[in-house]
């Protein structure tokens, strides 16, 4: 997370104060003791390296979009939240990068305009990720993720896993940009496969 910041804070040309600070305020976020898989040491490490050389928009909205994470709610809202909180703090006055930022994290009402397609695509795809990892890194992520999800009950969860798997089975593509097919396509089709068929023996 650090590396990423780092590049936000430079080209941000935020202070070392407002830096720090927030650096911290996410570092808190995601160690909340609730989180099994999406914290810095698991969703966010995977992620980083797909993010050098991707804009800020891309970085910061990747920082945000677990920033409040709660298993069974949307926390879009609290997210996008805030995103207007840093703005404000930092005293950044770049309103499209605020809309665009937003926009990535599911804020439908932002005025993003000028954000790209393929930003978009990156975006979706990079938080599909966690489906083409090798399939031992695979069954440990899928086990912290129902740790994540107990407030639902063992059943319900499989349940709702269970659907949310064979949509992403019967969708041609899972993953719109061309680096990601080439590179997870074929392995996120066998995990999503085996999970589906581990499911479907409970």
């Amino acid at each position: 997370m650090e590396s990423i910041w780092e590049n936000i804070s430079t080209a941000l040309e935020l202070s070392p104060e407002v830096s720090s600070k927030w650096l911290r305020k996410l570092r808190t976020q995601y160690s909340e003791g609730h989180r099994h898989y999406h914290n810095e040491s698991e969703l966010i490490r995977r992620k980083v390296t797909h993010l050098t050389g991707a804009s800020v928009c891309l970085q910061l909205a990747t920082l945000f979009q677990y920033y409040h994470f709660e298993a069974d709610k949307d926390c879009v809202t609290q997210n996008c939240a805030a995103v207007d909180e840093f703005f404000v703090d930092a005293q950044l006055d770049n309103k499209d990068l605020e809309a665009d930022v937003k926009r990535l994290l599911g804020d439908m009402k932002a005025d993003a305009h000028d954000l790209p397609e393929e930003d978009v695509q990156f975006f979706q795809d990079l938080d599909l990720l966690v489906l083409g990892i090798p399939a031992e890194e695979y069954q440990k992520y899928t086990e912290l993720l129902r740790n994540e999800c107990q407030v639902a009950g063992t059943s319900s969860y499989d349940r709702m896993r269970l659907k949310l798997l064979q949509t992403l089975s019967r969708i041609p593509c899972i993953y719109s940009t061309k680096e990601f097919s080439e590179r997870f396509e074929t392995l996120a089709r066998r995990n999503i496969e085996q999970e589906i068929a581990d499911l479907q023996r409970k």
